[in-house]
């Protein structure tokens, strides 16, 4: 299927805002403007063919000259097309100019333009047909509507595109100026629709961070909002969390809506949603779930227009050879968040994490590392590493007085009373109510144990 068809039934079939639709990078147009930029082409004499021969390669820094017999070195055809931006605003000029080594400015004139335009033709022609692989610069430039061709004297455009000698000749092409014009003016809107977006979810995650602090306040639901929150991080939805690789890290829109899919079915197959002890829980996790859905339908009208702009520069390189493809997003990347924004997706997910998820923390954040359960009565040693104090009393006693886990010297040794962590301990009782009441349990078994072991050979009678 041809990637217009793919674009209109994407935007058809993912239920998107009528707006955004509007606002979607109008492909069949770009593409006609595309053939209007081949048609002027051919009308000053440049076939794709000829372009591909004439026209600078930047990367190699080669020429091609022409046939000597045919071309003396003093009149030699140069060509180079470009793109430049007008000052105080996003307007692209482009333009080719076609450099003749000829002095004489009585040349010039308006009729001598038009023959101009004819040797142009005949000493592409020539190029063609030798075997010399040089390779020759030229520049065009747009003035009227209509294919014709005639001096320019518009001042905005003179002061943008620098002539350096008489023997240089920009010729303006109009459908070029359109195409441009056209593309940029739809990244503006992406731009919008992106920032409002972007604006709408930061304000939805804010007010369910809001909803879900006051629900977990209180001990009815806090152990419900755990468990789905655990179930949504382990859903991994947009990101990998484990993956160091920066390419891998975030998933593609389809992923995401399997995973998403996911983390619901997840939810549902346990007893979270009918055992909320308050209403205004389950309003929250749907809000939640709203936002979710949201972020994915921006990420994916998103994808589905940066692959349209993809296609469309390479459809223009394509048929005019003019090589636009990373000069069109060079020139404009500081006008337009849509090319060089941060991920929308990474900017609403740090979000969620720092102002949602956060707001019931996990046990495995709080957990000591040597016995696994709630670091109850935290201590931290000197190298930041938390342990509860039963397990460092433990080890003390064994004679093992460095840090388990970076081997700091002796740092459980130093260890006294002011390094109980006490806003961690404050966080560990808020939250972790049944947790510390278990470890409290699991230390006054073991006391017990202790006791019982250092007396077991005494007998009542």
């Amino acid at each position: 299927m041809k990637f217009a068809k793919v674009l209109q039934q994407t935007l058809v079939e993912e239920n998107l805002p009528e707006t955004w639709v509007e606002a979607a990078i109008q492909y069949k147009m770009l593409k006609k403007y595309i053939s209007k930029v081949v048609e002027e082409l051919q009308f000053v004499g440049l076939t794709n063919t000829d372009l591909k021969l004439l026209l600078q390669n930047e990367d190699q820094k080669k020429t091609v000259e022409l046939d000597r017999e045919e071309a003396s070195p003093t009149n030699p055809i140069m060509a180079k097309y470009m793109l430049t931006k007008s000052r105080g605003s996003n307007r692209i000029v482009p333009y080719l100019k076609i450099v003749l080594n000829d002095t004489d400015k009585q040349s010039y004139t308006q009729d001598h333009i038009q023959e101009l335009a004819q040797e142009i033709r005949e000493k592409v022609e020539k190029a063609m047909s030798t075997d010399d692989e040089d390779q020759h610069v030229m520049e065009i430039r747009e003035q009227e509507d209509g294919l014709v061709l005639s001096p320019t004297h518009t001042r905005n455009n003179e002061e943008l595109v620098k002539v350096q000698n008489n023997n240089e000749i920009v010729i303006m092409l109009k459908s070029d100026s359109k195409f441009f014009r056209m593309l940029n003016a739809e990244l503006a809107n992406l731009d919008e629709i992106r920032q409002s977006e972007e604006k709408t979810l930061i304000t939805e995650v804010e007010q369910i961070g809001e909803i879900v602090h006051s629900l977990t306040q209180k001990r009815a639901d806090l152990y419900k909002w755990r468990e789905l929150f655990r179930i949504y991080l382990d859903s991994e939805v947009f990101f990998r969390y484990n993956e160091t690789s920066r390419s891998q890290l975030e998933r593609s829109s389809d992923q995401i809506k399997r995973n998403l899919q996911e983390f619901t079915d997840r939810v549902q197959k346990t007893d979270i949603l009918d055992t909320f002890k308050q209403k205004k829980s389950l309003v929250a996790y749907h809000q939640f779930v709203k936002t979710n859905e949201r972020l994915l339908k921006i990420m994916q009208f998103q994808s589905i227009n940066t692959t349209a702009l993809r296609k469309i520069l390479k459809k223009f390189d394509k048929r005019t050879s003019l090589n636009i493809s990373t000069k069109f997003p060079d020139l404009i990347s500081q006008d337009h968040i849509f090319i060089t924004g941060s991920s929308l997706a990474q900017s609403i997910c740090f979000l969620m994490q720092h102002r949602l998820l956060t707001l019931v923390p996990q046990l495995e954040d709080y957990s000591c590392p040597i016995c696994m359960s709630i670091a109850y009565k935290p201590i931290r040693l000197e190298c930041g590493h938390i342990f509860c104090v039963r397990c460092l009393v433990k080890m003390k006693k064994r004679g093992k007085t460095d840090c388990p886990l970076c081997r700091c010297q002796e740092a459980i040794l130093k260890a006294d009373s002011s390094n109980l962590d006490l806003e961690i301990m404050d966080l560990i009782q808020r939250f972790f109510p049944m947790e510390v009441k278990e470890k409290m349990k699991e230390i006054k078994d073991e006391k017990y144990k202790e006791v019982v072991g250092e007396h077991k050979n005494c007998v009542i009678m």
